[in-house]
Protein backbone atom coordinates (compact mmCIF):
# COMPACT_ATOMS: atom_id res chain seq x y z
CA UNK A 1 0.00 0.00 0.00
CA UNK A 2 1.45 3.86 -0.28
CA UNK A 3 1.76 4.40 3.04
CA UNK A 4 5.10 6.01 3.54
CA UNK A 5 8.16 4.22 5.47
CA UNK A 6 11.74 4.34 5.82
CA UNK A 7 12.02 8.03 5.51
CA UNK A 8 16.19 8.93 5.10
CA UNK A 9 16.97 12.29 6.51
CA UNK A 10 19.85 13.43 4.04
CA UNK A 11 22.26 16.81 5.04
CA UNK A 12 22.00 19.02 2.20
CA UNK A 13 24.79 20.70 2.73
CA UNK A 14 26.28 17.08 1.92
CA UNK A 15 24.15 16.50 -0.81
CA UNK A 16 22.05 18.87 -3.48
CA UNK A 17 18.62 17.71 -4.79
CA UNK A 18 18.71 16.87 -7.82
CA UNK A 19 15.77 14.63 -8.12
CA UNK A 20 15.44 10.99 -8.61
CA UNK A 21 18.15 9.25 -11.25
CA UNK A 22 17.27 7.21 -14.42
CA UNK A 23 16.09 3.94 -13.47
CA UNK A 24 16.49 1.12 -16.46
CA UNK A 25 14.60 -1.58 -16.35
CA UNK A 26 14.26 -5.09 -17.91
CA UNK A 27 11.65 -6.05 -20.02
CA UNK A 28 10.55 -8.72 -17.04
CA UNK A 29 10.69 -6.07 -14.60
CA UNK A 30 8.34 -3.63 -17.68
CA UNK A 31 5.92 -6.11 -17.64
CA UNK A 32 5.83 -6.89 -14.18
CA UNK A 33 5.43 -3.16 -13.54
CA UNK A 34 2.20 -2.89 -14.32
CA UNK A 35 0.47 -4.71 -11.18
CA UNK A 36 3.94 -4.66 -8.94
CA UNK A 37 5.51 -0.71 -8.66
CA UNK A 38 8.94 -0.49 -7.41
CA UNK A 39 9.10 -0.59 -3.21
CA UNK A 40 12.10 1.73 -3.77
CA UNK A 41 10.36 4.26 -5.93
CA UNK A 42 11.94 7.29 -4.46
CA UNK A 43 10.59 10.75 -4.59
CA UNK A 44 13.23 13.80 -3.03
CA UNK A 45 11.82 16.82 -2.03
CA UNK A 46 14.06 20.19 -1.36
CA UNK A 47 14.25 19.25 2.71
CA UNK A 48 16.59 15.94 1.41
CA UNK A 49 13.86 13.30 2.45
CA UNK A 50 13.45 10.27 0.77
CA UNK A 51 10.28 8.83 0.70
CA UNK A 52 9.13 4.98 -0.44
CA UNK A 53 5.98 3.53 -1.55
CA UNK A 54 4.78 -0.05 -0.81
CA UNK A 55 2.24 -1.95 -3.65
CA UNK A 56 -0.97 -1.72 -3.61
CA UNK A 57 -1.75 -3.97 -6.15
CA UNK A 58 -1.92 -6.98 -3.43
CA UNK A 59 -4.40 -5.05 -1.69
CA UNK A 60 -6.65 -4.70 -4.29
CA UNK A 61 -6.88 -8.14 -5.32
CA UNK A 62 -7.13 -9.43 -1.76
CA UNK A 63 -10.57 -7.18 -1.06
CA UNK A 64 -11.86 -8.35 -4.50
CA UNK A 65 -11.50 -11.98 -3.87
CA UNK A 66 -12.81 -12.32 -0.54
CA UNK A 67 -16.06 -10.95 -2.04
CA UNK A 68 -15.85 -12.24 -5.58
CA UNK A 69 -15.03 -16.15 -4.56
CA UNK A 70 -18.23 -16.49 -1.99
CA UNK A 71 -20.25 -14.43 -4.57
CA UNK A 72 -19.31 -17.11 -7.36
CA UNK A 73 -19.84 -20.27 -4.91
CA UNK A 74 -23.39 -18.77 -4.22
CA UNK A 75 -24.49 -18.27 -7.50
CA UNK A 76 -23.29 -21.64 -8.61
CA UNK A 77 -25.58 -22.74 -5.91
CA UNK A 78 -22.56 -24.80 -4.04
CA UNK A 79 -24.02 -26.51 -0.77
CA UNK A 80 -27.42 -26.05 -1.79
CA UNK A 81 -26.89 -22.23 -1.16
CA UNK A 82 -29.74 -19.66 -3.02
CA UNK A 83 -29.47 -16.15 -3.77
CA UNK A 84 -31.19 -15.04 -0.38
CA UNK A 85 -27.34 -15.82 1.31
CA UNK A 86 -25.79 -12.81 -0.49
CA UNK A 87 -27.67 -10.61 2.22
CA UNK A 88 -24.99 -12.11 4.19
CA UNK A 89 -22.34 -10.57 2.58
CA UNK A 90 -23.86 -7.37 2.72
CA UNK A 91 -21.25 -5.59 5.14
CA UNK A 92 -18.15 -7.26 3.04
CA UNK A 93 -19.05 -5.52 0.00
CA UNK A 94 -19.15 -2.12 1.64
CA UNK A 95 -16.01 -3.00 3.93
CA UNK A 96 -14.04 -5.22 1.97
CA UNK A 97 -14.96 -4.85 -1.88
CA UNK A 98 -16.27 -1.12 -1.71
CA UNK A 99 -13.53 0.35 1.14
CA UNK A 100 -10.57 -2.09 0.37
CA UNK A 101 -10.68 -1.58 -3.42
CA UNK A 102 -11.25 2.25 -3.66
CA UNK A 103 -8.52 3.08 -1.43
CA UNK A 104 -6.15 0.56 -3.50
CA UNK A 105 -7.09 2.20 -6.13
CA UNK A 106 -5.82 5.84 -4.39
CA UNK A 107 -2.81 4.74 -3.71
CA UNK A 108 -2.08 3.11 -7.01
CA UNK A 109 -3.18 6.79 -8.42
CA UNK A 110 -0.34 8.38 -6.03
CA UNK A 111 2.23 6.62 -7.44
CA UNK A 112 1.51 7.20 -11.06
CA UNK A 113 -0.28 3.64 -12.31
CA UNK A 114 -3.14 5.10 -14.00
CA UNK A 115 -4.66 1.57 -15.55
CA UNK A 116 -4.45 -0.48 -11.96
CA UNK A 117 -6.05 2.40 -10.28
CA UNK A 118 -9.11 3.22 -12.59
CA UNK A 119 -9.92 -0.83 -12.34
CA UNK A 120 -9.26 -0.53 -8.39
CA UNK A 121 -11.83 2.18 -7.74
CA UNK A 122 -14.21 1.30 -10.70
CA UNK A 123 -14.54 -2.45 -9.11
CA UNK A 124 -15.14 -0.61 -5.47
CA UNK A 125 -17.54 1.25 -6.76
CA UNK A 126 -19.50 -1.57 -8.46
CA UNK A 127 -19.11 -3.54 -5.19
CA UNK A 128 -20.70 -0.24 -3.30
CA UNK A 129 -23.33 -0.40 -5.85
CA UNK A 130 -24.47 -3.93 -5.72
CA UNK A 131 -24.76 -3.52 -1.67
CA UNK A 132 -26.64 -0.68 -1.93
CA UNK A 133 -29.05 -2.10 -3.86
CA UNK A 134 -29.03 -5.17 -1.56
CA UNK A 135 -29.20 -3.64 1.66
CA UNK A 136 -32.46 -3.49 2.84
CA UNK A 137 -31.93 -0.34 5.02
CA UNK A 138 -32.38 1.35 1.67
CA UNK A 139 -35.17 -0.12 0.97
CA UNK A 140 -34.57 -0.11 -3.50
CA UNK A 141 -36.53 -3.38 -4.63
CA UNK A 142 -39.32 -2.80 -2.36
CA UNK A 143 -40.19 0.43 -4.49
CA UNK A 144 -41.11 -2.25 -6.89
CA UNK A 145 -44.21 -3.94 -7.00
CA UNK A 146 -42.88 -7.28 -6.81
CA UNK A 147 -39.82 -6.44 -5.01
CA UNK A 148 -36.63 -7.82 -7.07
CA UNK A 149 -39.32 -10.49 -8.65
CA UNK A 150 -40.49 -6.82 -10.65
CA UNK A 151 -39.42 -6.82 -14.81
CA UNK A 152 -38.14 -3.28 -13.99
CA UNK A 153 -35.67 -3.94 -11.46
CA UNK A 154 -34.39 -7.12 -13.48
CA UNK A 155 -33.88 -5.32 -16.74
CA UNK A 156 -32.44 -1.71 -14.99
CA UNK A 157 -29.71 -4.92 -13.38
CA UNK A 158 -29.84 -6.22 -17.51
CA UNK A 159 -28.43 -2.77 -18.70
CA UNK A 160 -25.97 -2.20 -15.52
CA UNK A 161 -24.39 -5.46 -15.96
CA UNK A 162 -24.17 -5.10 -20.13
CA UNK A 163 -22.29 -2.34 -19.31
CA UNK A 164 -20.24 -3.21 -17.44
CA UNK A 165 -19.30 -5.79 -19.58
CA UNK A 166 -18.00 -3.41 -22.36
CA UNK A 167 -15.75 -1.85 -19.91
CA UNK A 168 -13.84 -5.25 -18.65
CA UNK A 169 -13.67 -5.97 -22.23
CA UNK A 170 -11.42 -3.04 -22.46
CA UNK A 171 -10.07 -3.58 -19.33
CA UNK A 172 -8.77 -7.05 -21.01
CA UNK A 173 -7.60 -5.28 -24.21
CA UNK A 174 -5.36 -3.45 -22.47
CA UNK A 175 -4.37 -5.48 -19.66
CA UNK A 176 -2.71 -7.32 -22.70
CA UNK A 177 0.12 -4.86 -22.14
CA UNK A 178 0.64 -6.83 -18.85
CA UNK A 179 0.39 -10.06 -18.60
CA UNK A 180 -1.51 -13.39 -19.42
CA UNK A 181 -2.97 -13.92 -15.12
CA UNK A 182 -4.22 -9.83 -15.44
CA UNK A 183 -5.69 -10.36 -19.06
CA UNK A 184 -7.27 -13.90 -17.86
CA UNK A 185 -8.93 -11.99 -14.90
CA UNK A 186 -10.73 -9.56 -17.46
CA UNK A 187 -10.82 -12.25 -20.18
CA UNK A 188 -13.04 -14.52 -18.16
CA UNK A 189 -14.84 -11.44 -16.06
CA UNK A 190 -16.32 -10.01 -18.95
CA UNK A 191 -17.86 -13.27 -20.08
CA UNK A 192 -19.33 -13.58 -16.45
CA UNK A 193 -20.73 -9.97 -16.50
CA UNK A 194 -22.38 -10.88 -19.85
CA UNK A 195 -23.86 -13.72 -18.82
CA UNK A 196 -25.60 -12.36 -15.83
CA UNK A 197 -26.69 -9.02 -17.76
CA UNK A 198 -28.43 -11.63 -20.28
CA UNK A 199 -29.69 -13.87 -16.83
CA UNK A 200 -31.50 -10.39 -15.68
CA UNK A 201 -32.84 -10.13 -19.05
CA UNK A 202 -34.50 -13.72 -18.96
CA UNK A 203 -35.61 -13.12 -15.11
CA UNK A 204 -37.44 -9.88 -16.27
CA UNK A 205 -39.19 -11.76 -19.35
CA UNK A 206 -40.10 -14.46 -16.11
CA UNK A 207 -38.06 -16.91 -17.78
CA UNK A 208 -36.52 -18.38 -14.36
CA UNK A 209 -35.54 -21.87 -15.31
CA UNK A 210 -33.15 -19.88 -18.47
CA UNK A 211 -32.25 -17.44 -15.94
CA UNK A 212 -30.47 -19.94 -13.69
CA UNK A 213 -28.78 -21.53 -16.39
CA UNK A 214 -27.46 -18.47 -17.10
CA UNK A 215 -26.52 -17.24 -13.74
CA UNK A 216 -25.05 -20.54 -12.76
CA UNK A 217 -22.68 -20.09 -15.88
CA UNK A 218 -22.06 -16.72 -14.98
CA UNK A 219 -21.02 -18.12 -11.51
CA UNK A 220 -18.92 -20.59 -13.26
CA UNK A 221 -16.45 -18.02 -15.21
CA UNK A 222 -16.23 -16.07 -11.79
CA UNK A 223 -14.79 -18.78 -10.28
CA UNK A 224 -11.80 -19.07 -12.91
CA UNK A 225 -11.15 -15.31 -12.25
CA UNK A 226 -11.09 -16.37 -8.56
CA UNK A 227 -8.66 -18.76 -9.49
CA UNK A 228 -6.66 -16.72 -11.55
CA UNK A 229 -6.65 -13.71 -9.39
CA UNK A 230 -6.25 -15.78 -6.51
CA UNK A 231 -2.79 -17.31 -8.67
CA UNK A 232 -1.34 -13.60 -9.39
CA UNK A 233 -2.56 -12.47 -5.47
CA UNK A 234 0.33 -14.98 -4.38
CA UNK A 235 2.41 -14.11 -7.18
CA UNK A 236 2.85 -10.23 -5.96
CA UNK A 237 3.20 -11.32 -2.53
CA UNK A 238 5.67 -13.73 -3.10
CA UNK A 239 7.71 -10.71 -4.85
CA UNK A 240 6.82 -8.63 -1.42
CA UNK A 241 8.79 -9.94 0.36
CA UNK A 242 11.57 -11.21 -1.94
CA UNK A 243 11.29 -14.77 -1.83
CA UNK A 244 13.84 -16.21 -3.87
CA UNK A 245 11.69 -18.21 -6.15
CA UNK A 246 9.11 -16.53 -8.79
CA UNK A 247 5.18 -17.52 -9.56
CA UNK A 248 5.28 -16.77 -13.61
CA UNK A 249 2.19 -14.65 -14.74
CA UNK A 250 2.98 -15.04 -18.40
CA UNK A 251 4.84 -12.13 -20.24
CA UNK A 252 3.23 -10.58 -22.76
CA UNK A 253 5.67 -8.31 -23.87
CA UNK A 254 4.99 -8.99 -27.71
CA UNK A 255 1.87 -6.65 -27.55
CA UNK A 256 4.07 -4.04 -26.15
CA UNK A 257 4.97 -1.36 -28.80
CA UNK A 258 8.17 0.79 -28.84
CA UNK A 259 6.34 3.41 -27.67
CA UNK A 260 6.45 3.80 -24.10
CA UNK A 261 9.95 4.37 -22.95
CA UNK A 262 10.66 4.30 -19.05
CA UNK A 263 13.06 6.75 -17.73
Amino acid sequence: MTSMHDIEKVSIEQREFSGPSPIQLTTEQFDRLFLTPRTDMSDRSSAGVQLKFGNPTPLGLIAFLLVQAPTAFIQMGWGGSTAAANAVLIGPYYLLGGLGLVLSGVMEWIIGNTFPSVVAITFGGNWLALATVADPVHGIASTFPNRTSSPEYNKALMFYFAFWTFLTSVYFVTSLRSNLAFAGVFFNISFANGLNAAGYGELGSGNLVVADALFKAGGAFEFVVVCVAGYLFVALMLDSVDMSFRLPVGNLSGARTNKTKLS
